[in-house]
This record gives structure tokens, sequence and C-alpha cells, in this order.
């Protein structure tokens, strides 16, 4: 069965259905859909998505993709050494079982529940303030005395200072636990829990004896959802949300053009952030179906002459788009104009349309030589700058009035990926006396392992040049950030002077 949609939601929580509402409500055609997705090809503005639906294979064809679905709680028994019972709860067997009913149905009248939050690991502030809410609510009702027993309890969470303040005036105990003395727990024969803890303020150790024990939880993506950014080619971030971890996706991208994140697939996220997440979302996919997600990119193509087909492009491609059969090809619509797959072909096969930077820096390199030929030695430095990053620092240290190097070139790349090994030793066949590559800091690069490869690449043309006998101080590589004028100045006059030292190079 086949469906045309301009927008295919995957999910079927609470955010996919506010994304599908909000989506149609700006007059986009919306398919819901909280199947597997076993298959995805195509690329933005024309994916086609393979699902399996209650038993059915189905194809979808849409536009764009958003993936807004889901996550999973894990209780942290084991951490504490206890095991769920009658007496031993998860927080969200709690939140479950109070779901419409009295605390009192629930527990015994007079019952002391202590709550066990991020005493050997940090809890997300998420997970704490439910267990707060829940806290709050038991200790309100007048019938149970509520103790809190916490590490670190970050109050991030809106509203979450003011639920603390107010379990606090409602009469819960708040106890501080740390290192070495964390308590020591005893299942007793009745089911109950008995705490020895260490009160640093008393300067004494007290036993605590809980009714009940309420255990916080780790936060997760779905198994799901980590085979789903496999399938969809999704940069995932350390703990398997499908958004790297990168300050250029803080909003609702993905590395893919046309695929966008929302709620608890992108990352931990309290309910009302997720309301605003799905709202923030349907402004961005309507952005890009209408033309007006971005500048536009330059284009890339593949010699078919000179391609070996040895897929290094499509392995490189942190944008998945590479598409491989009939032959070769850069899908224009998918393609971020990074330049890593210009930079890594071994057969120097792709072409980007931006001046060749080998023909920048010869036309550089001979300006700087006739401004600076026959007097004293000026050190040539050829500065290979990332456009969003080194390029927009180094501007700002001009427009700061910082002194740079009189012969500082500075070559500029969309992406610090952009500049090949060969780039490098080319700069020092120019006859420049040192070669730096700054590029965005870790975790900042828009194209995910631009600053990876850069680094890299810096090292193997270091390499290179010490098998040649040339000094492993002619060649250095640096991250900074957009807004760090003074650090750009600072760097690449301390290399000069560097350089100086080194003298001109004779290669």
């Amino acid at each position: 069965m086949d469906f045309n949609s301009d927008v295919l939601v995957l999910g079927d929580g609470p955010c996919a259905r506010q994304v599908a509402g909000d989506l149609a409500a700006r007059g986009m055609t919306t398919r819901l859909d909280g199947g597997r997705v076993i298959g995805c090809s195509g690329h933005a503005g024309a994916f086609q998505a393979t699902l399996v639906h209650d038993g059915r294979r189905v194809t979808c064809r849409a536009g764009s993709i958003v993936v807004a679905g889901g996550q999973v709680r894990t209780p942290n028994f084991a951490a504490y050494g206890l095991n769920p019972s009658g007496r031993v709860w998860s927080a969200s067997d709690l939140a479950r079982a109070m779901e419409g009913d009295d605390p009192a149905a629930i527990m015994d009248n007079d019952a002391r529940v202590v709550f066990l939050n991020g005493w050997r690991h940090e809890t997300h502030p998420v997970a704490a303030a439910g267990m707060l809410r829940l806290c709050l609510r038991m200790q309100q009702h007048g019938s149970l005395h509520t103790v809190f027993m916490t590490g670190n309890l970050k109050v991030t969470v809106e509203g979450m200072e003011a639920c603390c303040q107010a379990a606090k005036a409602a009469g819960t105990v708040f106890i501080k636990v740390a290192e070495p003395l964390f308590p020591v727990l005893e299942t007793l024969d009745d089911g109950r829990v008995g705490i020895d803890y260490w009160d640093a303020s008393a300067g004494m150790e007290f036993r605590l004896l809980a009714d009940y024990v309420i255990v916080d939880e780790r936060i997760g993506p779905d198994p799901a959802l980590i085979q789903l950014a496999d399938v969809l080619r999704l940069a995932r971030d350390p703990f398997g949300f499908v958004q790297s971890d990168n300050v250029r996706r803080l909003g609702s991208e993905t590395n893919r053009r046309g695929i966008f994140a929302a709620g608890a697939a992108r990352a931990v996220l309290a309910a009302e952030e997720e309301r605003a997440d799905a709202g923030h979302l349907a402004l961005k996919v309507e952005a890009f179906l209408s033309g007006l997600d971005g500048d536009p990119r330059p284009g890339v193509e593949i010699d078919q002459g000179r391609c070996a087909r040895c897929l290094t492009c499509y392995r490189l491609c942190p944008h998945a788009a590479i598409d491989i059969a009939p032959r070769m090809m850069v899908i224009a619509e998918a393609c971020q104009g990074c330049g890593v797959c210009v930079a890594g072909c071994p057969n120097r096969a792709i072409r980007i349309e931006s001046p060749h930077l080998e023909t920048a820096l010869q036309m550089g390199l001979a300006q700087e030589a006739d401004g600076h030929s026959g007097g004293a030695f000026v050190p040539r430095i050829a500065a290979f700058c990332c456009r969003r990053s080194a390029v927009a620092a180094r501007e700002l240290a001009v427009s700061m009035g910082l002194p740079l190097p009189a012969g500082l070139l500075a070559v500029e790349g969309l992406c610090g990926g952009t500049f090949s090994t060969l780039h490098l030793l080319n700069a020092f066949d120019a006859q420049v006396d040192g070669v730096m590559v700054i590029t965005c800091h870790p975790g900042n690069c828009h194209s995910e392992q631009g600053t990876r490869h850069a680094e890299k690449r810096t090292a193997e043309a270091a390499k290179a040049l010490a098998m040649a006998g040339v000094e492993g101080a002619r060649i250095r590589f640096h991250t900074l950030a957009a807004n760090q004028g003074s650090e750009f100045a600072r760097r690449v006059n301390a290399f000069e002077r560097e350089i100086a030292a080194l003298g001109p190079f004779s290669g």
C-alpha cells in the first residue's frame, strides 16, 4: 500500500500527535505512523520510506520526515542494592499507581515513604523533577510522611525549585548524601528497608526505617529509536538520541536535510519543553518545504571519468548525500556543500563550485610576494580557515583593529573538512613558510566530522613534512569559535613569531 504526504511523522506519543496536528493546521498533508521503518531511500523533498505496520508493508512518499519518539525509563534498583517488590517501587510504578487514585488507596496510612535520587549517578533533572512532584503530592495528602534522600539535585526544570520548596513547607524531610559516606540499605523480612546514614550536620549516624522506597530512573532512547536512526542514517549523541551532540543542532535539525527530530527523539525533555519543541518544529518543516531553510549551497559534482567507485565519498559524507546507483553522484537536494567528500576523494574526482583552493593559494601568495620582496624576512603564513568559525573570527579581529601578521594569507573553506592533506602540502610547494589549519571546536562542526578530518589531515601533512626533513613546527592545527577574534589574533601572531625564529622555508 502506498501513501503520499508532505510530511511523514514517525511516532505514536503526545509529541508526535501534536506535531502532526500543528503541521495539518498549517495546511500540510501529514501521515502519522508508529510503525517500524525497515528502509528509506530518496532525499530531501522526495523521501520514500518502507514501514511495517500491523503486519503489513507500507510505502510512504514524503517531502520531509519527522522523528518524534521515543524513550524508555530504566529503574536504578541495582544501584541501591534493591529488588522491586510490593514495598520497593520505581518512580514510574508509583506514577501509574497514582493516576486518578488517592495516595492513601495504594499505601498504608501513616507510612514513611523514602525517595532515593541520584546517589551513585547523576539523575537527569527531568526524572528528578518527576520524583519531586510525586513526593509533594504524597506529602500533601497528610496521612503519609516523605523523605527525599538525594545526591546532587539540579533544579533546572521549570517549576522544580518551587516544587522543592513546597515539599519542604509541607513537611518533606530532605537528606543530602555524598561519597564516600553513602547510606547502607538493608531489606528486612517484612519487605521494609532499613537505611543507615551519616548526618554531617549532626555529626552522627542515624537509622531510618522505610515502609516504602521509591527508586529513581535513567531515561534513554527506545531501542526502536536507535534502529530507526540506523535506517535513516542519522547521527546520534553519546546516549543514542537522534540528534548529534552538536551546538549547530540545538534546534530540530539532524545531519540530513529534510529530516527533523522532535521531543523525546532528540533529547530528554520535560512535558512543557516537548510541547514547545513540537510547535517550533512545525515552523522549521514549513520553512523547509517552502525552500526557505537556508542559503544556497555550492554545487558538488563527481567526474565519472576519474571516479573509481571506491565508495570513500559515500562513507565520508555526513549528510547521506551520495547516491551509488546506477553511478556515483551527489544528490544536490541533500548536499550541504561541506566539501568533506572533495578533500577525501583519493582520485580527486569530485569538484565543488568554488574557486579551487590551489588557485586561490597561488594567487594570494603571488600578491604577498609582490608586496614583501627585497626587504626583511616576513614569514608567509597560509591559514586554512573554516568559514563558520575561523573566517568570522579573523573578520572580527580586523574590525577590532587587532594587528595581524603582514604575511598572513587566509584560505577559506566552507568546512575544516574541505582541506585535504594535498592542499596543505601544496601550500609549502607554493613557498609559504608556515601553515595553520583553524576550524570549529569539536561539537561545533556543522558537518559533524569536519574538525576531526582536518586534525587528522594536518597530522598526516606534518608526518610527510618530517619525512622530507621539514620542521614539524611549521604546521599547526587549532580550533576556535566565530566570536574569538582576540584569540585568532593571538594565535596567528604567536605562530608568526615561531616561524620567524625558524627562518624562511627552503624545501
